[in-house]
């Protein structure tokens, strides 16, 4: 089999258009039906081939080839390139080993991927990224005012050590976290923010910080699935109803062409410039 036959059959069998994950069908644990035995042996007898090494340079190159053009040309390192070589490695190592179960190996591929992707995006020209950002700067970057923390509150991507639910709790507010990342607690949440089942009516306070919104607008865009668009927008739809009335979602960046179309008699739609080309949106529950 030459390089191009196992490249595009690895891509067959993955699924893998967007080069975000090789397993998963949707941004969820469920892996995908024609994922069977055969195609692990196939893929184990790829890794005794001299095509191998070459079939993963190109996809990891083919990822980030994607994820530049994504980023609207964004560079990426040397080192990028090795860890995200490094990611496909341990999903193929992990893909061989027949004790390791599907649902295992697809969740912690995401979250390794979506880690790397949120990390490269959100990282700025001095090296500084979003996980570097302290809760305090970040309440200011959402514009999360003193007399909002309060009652109950969920952040949205909180990572893996939830910080800003660490810092609201300390502040006597009943803080919650959602993240791929972190480990199940009594205040974070492992879970995927396309699933998970938000509770209407619940929170007085909201907050997502370059997480949900931006990978909402990420599958809005051009040569995104439509699917993931749609399901996108029934979690926006949810995370909003989980508001209390008078309670709000801060985040960032702007979702603008779904906050045009919110009923105005529910929902009040605030939004303004972090700079010129970020802008963040807050939104109030207000029926």
């Amino acid at each position: 089999m030459s390089t191009e036959e196992l490249y595009t059959y690895i891509l067959t069998v993955f699924e893998g258009k967007s080069f975000e994950n090789l397993i998963l069908s949707k941004r969820n644990t469920e892996f995908k039906e024609s994922f069977e035995n055969d195609y692990r042996e196939k893929i184990i007898n790829a890794m005794n081939t001299d095509e191998y090494t070459k079939v993963m340079d190109k996809l990891s190159k083919s990822f980030l080839t994607n994820l530049a053009k994504g980023t609207n040309g964004k560079k990426f390192t040397k080192e990028d390139c090795n860890k995200i070589l490094e990611i496909y490695h341990k999903l193929i190592e992990n893909i061989s080993d027949f004790d390791k179960n599907y649902e295992r190996i697809a969740l912690e591929h995401f979250t390794e991927v979506r880690n790397f992707i949120n990390e490269f995006t959100s990282r700025e020209e001095n090296g500084m990224s979003k996980s570097s950002y302290s809760p305090e700067f970040i309440l200011k970057i959402l514009d999360v005012k003193d007399d909002e923390l309060k009652g109950k509150s969920l952040d949205i991507g909180c990572g893996k050590n939830g910080e800003l639910v660490k810092y609201l709790a300390s502040k006597g507010v009943q803080s919650f976290g959602i993240d791929m990342e972190c480990e199940d607690s009594d205040s974070l949440e492992q879970e995927d923010w396309l699933i998970k089942d938000y509770p209407e009516n619940t929170y007085d306070l909201i907050t997502s910080n370059l997480t949900f919104t931006k990978y909402f607008n990420d599958a809005n865009s051009e040569e995104q699935n439509d699917e993931e668009c749609i399901e996108y927008a029934q979690s926006y739809m949810k995370i909003l109803n989980s508001l209390k009335v008078g309670g709000k979602w801060h985040y960032v960046p702007s979702v603008t062409f779904i906050e045009e179309l919110l009923p105005e008699d529910k929902f009040e739609v605030t939004n303004s410039f972090i700079n010129d080309n970020i802008m963040r949106t807050v939104i109030k529950r207000i029926k």
